[in-house]
C-alpha cells in the first residue's frame, strides 16, 4: 500500500486530538485538523471565516443532501446562489479530505472524514471516547470554567457533533459500525491507544 490514512473522531476531553498528534509524529506522517478549513478556503476562494461558521454550527434541520441526507460529493458552481451554502462548505472540506487520502499518509481529525472515506481501502477509521469523569478532568485543564459550566459545555459539544454528523451523513456519530476501531482512552491511556491503532494499521498494510 502506497499510503494510508487514519481518521480520528473523538469526544471532547477524550484526548483524541492529542492521540492523533502523537501518532502522526511517531509515524512521521502528516496531521490535519483545522488546516483543512484553510485548505478548503484556498481551493474554493470562499473566505475562511465562513468555513468556521459551518464548522461550529449544529442544526436539527432536515438534511441538505437529498431526501436521505447522504453526502454525494458534488460541488456547487460559483455561479450558483448556493455556492457559499453550508452544504458546499462541507463539500469543499470533503474534497480536500479525499485529495489527502489519495496522495499521502496522514492522520485526519474529525470533519466526518470517517464517512467521507468509508469506501477507501487504505483508511483506518478510529473513534476515541472516555468516561465522563475523565472528560471533565481533561476539559478542566483547558477551560477556565466552573464544574457546572464544563458539564454544560461537554453536553453541548456532544450534541453539536451528533447533529453535525447526522446532518451531513444521515448517520449516527457514535454508532460503532461507522468505525473500524473504538478506544476508551480513560481505560487505555494515550500510549496504549496509539499501540492499538498501530496494531490495527498493520492489517491494512
Amino acid at each position: 500500500m502506497d499510503n494510508f490514512v487514519i481518521t480520528i473522531a473523538r469526544q471532547y476531553g477524550s484526548g483524541g486530538r492529542t492521540v492523533g498528534e502523537m501518532l502522526a509524529k511517531k509515524l512521521g506522517i502528516g496531521y490535519y485538523d483545522k488546516d483543512i478549513i484553510r485548505m478548503a478556503s484556498e481551493d474554493s476562494g470562499i473566505h475562511e471565516t465562513l468555513f468556521g461558521r459551518v464548522d461550529e454550527y449544529s442544526s436539527a434541520k432536515k438534511p441538505l443532501f437529498g431526501k436521505n441526507g447522504i453526502y454525494s460529493g458534488e460541488l456547487i458552481s460559483p455561479q450558483s446562489k448556493d455556492f457559499t451554502s453550508d452544504e458546499n462548505l462541507f463539500n469543499y472540506q470533503a474534497k480536500i479530505i479525499r485529495e489527502l487520502a489519495g496522495k499521502e499518509s496522514c492522520v485526519i481529525i474529525g470533519r466526518c472524514s470517517n464517512y467521507i472515506l468509508k469506501d477507501y481501502p487504505n483508511v483506518l477509521r478510529v473513534f476515541i471516547h472516555a468516561d465522563w469523569n475523565f472528560r471533565m478532568e481533561k476539559a478542566a485543564e483547558k477551560l477556565s470554567m466552573s464544574q457546572k459550566e464544563i458539564e454544560k459545555f461537554l453536553q453541548k459539544d456532544d450534541k453539536r457533533k451528533d447533529e453535525y454528523y447526522r446532518r451531513f451523513t444521515g448517520e449516527e456519530w457514535k454508532d460503532a459500525t461507522q468505525y473500524d476501531l473504538c478506544l476508551d482512552s480513560s481505560k487505555l491511556g494515550y500510549e496504549k491507544c496509539i499501540e492499538e491503532i498501530e496494531n490495527q494499521l498493520k492489517l491494512l498494510k
